[in-house]
């Protein structure tokens, strides 16, 4: 039984796609039921290797019961032999885990342009070329998931590589996954609040919404049924406010006999939760509510004075200076000047980094010194866990960009032009 949600999500690519899927199928043999497929985060490479990257995905999906895909950035675990590595740099740079092993030439897949409107599709000393449609064909067919619907209130709902963001009605979700097109998601109510979790063995789109005069849970791929008893009466209009916000929906899973959900509605938190048979709605008193590292658990913090950064870093005021801390490293100071604001503690590869915010200004600042990543006039977006901002262009464009260079390395497009 598949336990994800798929990689195309109420789309047909086309016969000539899943030629190119049945080509590279070939190719890859992977084992086990759980997959992981790691993809290189880099920016500026052509919308052919992009779409080859894509089949690559699909062809891993076809043998496994479930298929995480996330970038390397985001792999800080013991190697664990299901791995894929999707490279579109030939030849690869190689990939090491936390525990010093490397990733095989046999699980790494190597995509490089041919120039000749084909594409070079190479695992270990075995390839074969494939035959892709035009920038634009593969500018059409990478971003049909949700084409033409407006991306309302996007949120970084989770430590994984999602995006998640309100469509046009306020019962419609918009998926975007690293690597994947975007998703259109029509639900039973109006959404109150939405998270993506990504885990090593299931994949769920997790939703609040109102059905009946009823807060409720509802999930899109594999089902927790003991998230149903969460479930309770309101008094307010959940399509109402789904004109002003949507909110990150944390999961708060103690045991399978007390759990929750967090979620802001008009400003403060809330937490629905359920203890043994008796289910409430209460104001949380937390004023910190970031999603945990494992998908299952919320980071709170009742006193708001301390930053949660990647990795189980630390974050806190030192007079003019900020003191990061955290295991496995030695402290850092990073000085921050006056008239800046702290917004989140993130990595920039080996050290932290601290982000501010001045004016329109987003920097990223080290010990050594500090460097501006964005000049924006609206919300930034920030991402808990990996090095990554994003900010909306347009009502269907978001970029997401690198801390480390500003450099746009996603773009979330459902630009109508296309359809």
């Amino acid at each position: 039984m598949r336990t994800t949600v798929p990689v195309l999500v109420g789309v047909d690519q086309g016969p000539e796609f899943r030629a190119v899927v049945d080509a590279i199928a070939e190719l890859v043999s992977p084992e086990g039921r759980w997959v992981q497929a790691l993809l290189d985060d880099r920016p500026d490479f052509s919308l052919r290797l992009d779409l080859v990257r894509l089949a690559v995905l699909v062809a891993l999906e076809r043998r496994a019961e479930s298929l995480r895909v996330l970038p390397v950035t985001a792999c800080h675990w013991n190697r664990i032999g299901t791995e894929w590595l999707v490279s579109r740099v030939a030849p690869a740079q190689g990939f090491t885990f936390a525990d010093g092993a490397e990733q095989p030439r046999e699980r790494t897949v190597v995509l490089s342009d041919n120039g000749d409107g084909s594409v070079r599709v190479a695992v270990g000393d075995v390839w074969v070329d494939v035959t892709v449609p035009s920038e634009q064909e593969c500018l059409r067919l990478l971003g049909s998931g949700a084409r033409g619907t407006a991306l309302r209130f996007p949120v970084f709902p989770s430590s994984g590589p999602s995006l998640v963001a309100r469509g046009d009605g306020p019962d419609e979700l918009v998926l975007w996954r690293c690597g994947t097109p975007t998703a259109r998601f029509r639900l039973p109510g109006p959404v109150l609040a939405a998270i993506y979790v990504s885990g090593s063995t299931t994949e769920q789109l997790i939703s609040l919404i109102e059905v009946d005069g009823e807060l409720l849970v509802h999930v899109e791929g594999h089902q927790v049924t003991f998230l149903r008893k969460l479930r309770v009466p309101i008094d307010f209009s959940v399509a109402d406010e789904a004109e002003h916000d949507l909110s990150p929906l944390y999961l708060d899973m103690d045991e399978f006999w007390k759990f929750g959900v967090y979620f802001r509605r008009a400003g403060e938190w809330w937490n629905l939760r359920c203890h043994g048979v008796e289910v409430s709605l209460r104001r949380s008193t937390a004023v910190v509510h970031e999603p945990g590292r494992s998908p299952g658990h919320t980071t709170i913090d009742g006193a708001g004075k301390v930053l949660f950064g990647p990795r189980f870093w630390h974050a806190a005021p030192q007079g003019s200076t900020w003191r990061v801390w955290g295991p496995g490293g030695a402290d850092e100071v990073i000085p921050v000047p006056p008239g800046e604001t702290v917004l989140s503690l993130t990595e920039i590869g080996d050290g932290h980094a601290l982000l501010t915010r001045e004016g329109d200004t987003v920097r990223a600042r080290t010990a050594e010194g500090g460097r501006t990543v964005v000049e924006f006039d609206g919300p930034v977006l920030i991402h808990h866990e990996l090095p990554w901002i994003a900010v909306q262009r347009s009502a269907h464009l978001v970029e997401v960009l690198d801390v480390a260079t500003g450099a746009v390395l996603h773009r979330v497009d459902t630009l109508p032009h296309m359809l």
